[in-house]
């Protein structure tokens, strides 16, 4: 079964000191009257769509709802009206699924290159960390620094010439 994101329509209690409860009456698009679907909701002031209407299943589009106080003896109040701009539908499944093996997936990828890189491109890294044999080795030039005055540490990377990367 799909899942709805659910929507809370809520309303201010009537003033009336004899109503008892509330019905919800709803329609497709526009149009909703005492005629439209309802909901018998007992004395309260928000329900959580879908979940609390049981038979409340539109088919796709906005929905336009209607509430309405009803007192002790069954009469009802004018309908108050809302538009709901959003769709209690959910989207059409996926079509297709299926499980490939890596080794496919590799092999396909393998095909898909063009040339093998043959030379190492120098990045720079900001504040790359090297160990302490590297760092003597590397005391004596000068790396390169930003606006900052922040050093960079240059590094080989294997790579095609137009991904080069700086900084």
């Amino acid at each position: 079964m799909a899942k709805i994101k659910k929507r809370k329509l809520r309303w201010k209690a009537s003033q009336s000191q004899q109503v008892v409860g509330y019905r919800l009456y709803w329609a497709e698009g526009e149009g909703v009257d005492y005629s439209s679907p309802f909901a018998a909701l007992g004395n309260v002031t928000e329900v959580v769509l879908p979940d609390d209407i049981d038979g409340f299943s539109p088919t796709g589009g906005p929905v336009e709802f209607g509430v309405a106080a009803i007192d002790e003896l069954g009469n009802e109040s004018d309908l108050v009206i809302f538009q709901a701009p959003y769709q209690f539908n959910v989207p059409l499944a996926p079509e297709e699924v299926w499980i490939e093996s890596v080794d496919e997936l590799e092999s396909e990828a393998d095909e898909a290159e063009e040339t093998e890189p043959t030379e190492p491109i120098a990045l720079f890294v900001k504040g790359a960390k090297v160990d302490e044999a590297a760092e003597e080795e590397e005391a004596a030039e000068a790396l390169p620094q930003d606006d900052d005055g922040e050093s960079y540490k240059t590094v080989q990377h294997y790579g095609y010439p137009d991904n080069e990367k700086r900084r």
